[in-house]
């Protein structure tokens, strides 16, 4: 990512989950490109696992100048779908929109955890809205178990993971 290089920043539209693929590839062929990612946790397996995802699925930001660089080797490289164009034109984009995206990546704070066991957790949804409990455990990849007050006992009950939200 030569901040220095000559030339205009563009689109690329990528196959469906190669934006990495075609990344490698144009880097290959010493275009300059950026993809900018985010970390998010996702359940895999009934465990929490923290990926690194693009920002836009689906699209890439490549460097070009328009006099000193051949744009059709793009057209034919693994992973590209297309470089994004309106009216057959490819429409520069201006550095200060990659600026802010940039920054804001770098400052963006990592995704929060999957709830942890222990936790004092509220219900979202359901008759027992506002209700708070003790998460336990995760249930598969959708499911969790918490711990319910109810009637002087704690209940395990199994839920919606997306019914829960931190009290913290």
């Amino acid at each position: 990512m030569s901040q220095a290089a000559p030339g205009k920043w563009y689109l690329i539209q990528c196959k469906p989950r190669q934006e990495a693929r075609a990344e490698e590839n144009l880097r290959n062929q010493d275009y300059t490109c950026y993809l900018p990612l985010h970390q998010v946790e996702r359940l895999r397996h009934g465990k929490a696992v923290s990926l690194n995802e693009p920002l836009f699925p689906g699209y890439l930001f490549i460097k070009l100048c328009e006099f000193t660089e051949s744009w059709h080797p793009i057209r034919s490289t693994r992973g590209v779908l297309r470089l994004v164009t309106f009216a057959n034109q490819a429409v520069p984009l201006s550095d200060q929109l990659l600026s802010n995206i940039r920054s804001r990546v770098q400052q963006r704070p990592s995704s929060e955890p999957i709830f942890a066991s222990g936790d004092v957790v509220a219900l979202t949804t359901g008759p027992l809205r506002d209700l708070d409990a003790i998460f336990s455990s995760l249930d598969g990849e959708e499911r969790a178990i918490i711990l319910l007050s109810l009637m002087h006992r704690q209940q395990q009950m199994s839920v919606p993971l997306k019914a829960l939200r931190s009290t913290a």
